[in-house]
C-alpha cells in the first residue's frame, strides 16, 4: 500500500508552458511540415557552432566507417575466421561500454574535447588499418570506440545546448538524418574504395581524411573550439 500522500499525486506530468513559437494556429499539413524544416535549416545555416557540429560529425562518419570490411579484414589481415571477425565487432562496442561507465567528466568538457575524441577516432582507426597484429588491432579499435562515444556524447549535449527550446524539435530531427544516412555513406565509401586498392588501404586512408578534416574544421570554426557545458564560474 502506498503512503497517502503518494497516493494523492496526480497521475500525469504537470505540461511545460508553450514556446512562443507554439502559442499560435497547430502547424497542419506538408506547406506547415516544410516550413518548420526551413526555419531550423535557417538556423543552422547562421549559426557557426552547429554547422562546426554537423561538419565534425560528418568528418568522423563519412570518411571512417570500416564496420564493412571487417569479414575482409578477418580474412586478409589477421588471417582468422568467424569468430576473429565477431572481435571485430565487439572491441568497439566493449571501448564504448567504458566510455560510457567514466562520461561524467563530460557535463564540463566541450569542444577542444569533443575535437580530441574525434582525431582518437580517427587515429586509432589509422592504426588499424596498419597492424596486422590482432591484438593490437583490437586495443586501437576499443580506443576508436571509446573516442566515438565521447564524441557522439559531446556533439549531441553541445547541440541541445546551442538551440533554443522553440527550435530544438527540429534541429534535434535534421541531426538525427545526419546521424542516419552519415554512417551508411561512410560504409559505402569505405567499401568502393577497398575495390579500387584494398581493405586495409580504404580503412588507412578513410583515418587520414577524418584527421585532417576534424582538424580542418576545428580551424575554420572558433565557436566549435570554445564551446563549453561548463557552467560559468566552474
Amino acid at each position: 500500500m502506498l503512503p497517502e500522500e503518494v497516493q494523492r499525486r496526480p497521475p500525469h506530468v504537470r505540461p511545460l508552458p508553450p514556446t512562443p513559437a507554439d502559442t499560435g494556429a497547430p502547424a497542419r499539413g506538408v506547406r506547415q511540415a516544410f516550413a518548420a524544416v526551413g526555419d531550423g535549416l535557417r538556423f543552422i545555416r547562421g549559426h557557426r557552432l552547429i554547422v562546426g557540429l554537423l561538419l565534425v560529425d560528418a568528418a568522423a562518419m563519412v570518411f571512417t566507417m570500416p564496420q564493412a570490411l571487417y569479414p575482409v579484414l578477418a580474412d586478409e589481415q589477421f588471417g582468422g575466421g568467424p569468430g576473429v571477425v565477431g572481435l571485430l565487432y565487439a572491441a568497439p562496442a566493449l571501448g564504448a561500454l567504458v566510455g560510457a561507465a567514466t562520461s561524467g567528466w563530460t557535463a564540463r568538457a566541450g569542444g577542444h574535447a569533443l575535437i580530441g575524441a574525434v582525431l582518437l577516432w580517427g587515429v586509432s582507426l589509422t592504426g588499424f588499418g596498419l597492424t596486422a597484429l590482432l591484438p593490437l588491432a583490437l586495443v586501437l579499435l576499443a580506443l576508436a570506440g571509446l573516442g566515438d562515444l565521447v564524441s557522439e556524447t559531446l556533439r549531441s549535449a553541445l547541440l541541445q545546448h546551442g538551440t533554443p527550446d522553440g527550435l530544438r524539435g527540429r534541429v534535434s530531427s535534421l541531426w538525427m538524418v545526419q546521424a542516419t544516412v552519415s554512417p551508411a555513406l561512410g560504409n559505402a565509401a569505405v567499401g568502393f574504395l577497398a575495390e579500387l586498392t584494398s581493405a586495409s588501404a580504404a580503412v588507412v586512408t578513410g583515418g587520414v581524411v577524418c584527421v585532417v578534416a576534424a582538424l580542418a574544421v576545428a580551424a575554420a570554426f572558433p565557436a566549435l573550439r570554445r564551446a563549453t557545458l561548463a557552467a560559468p564560474g566552474d
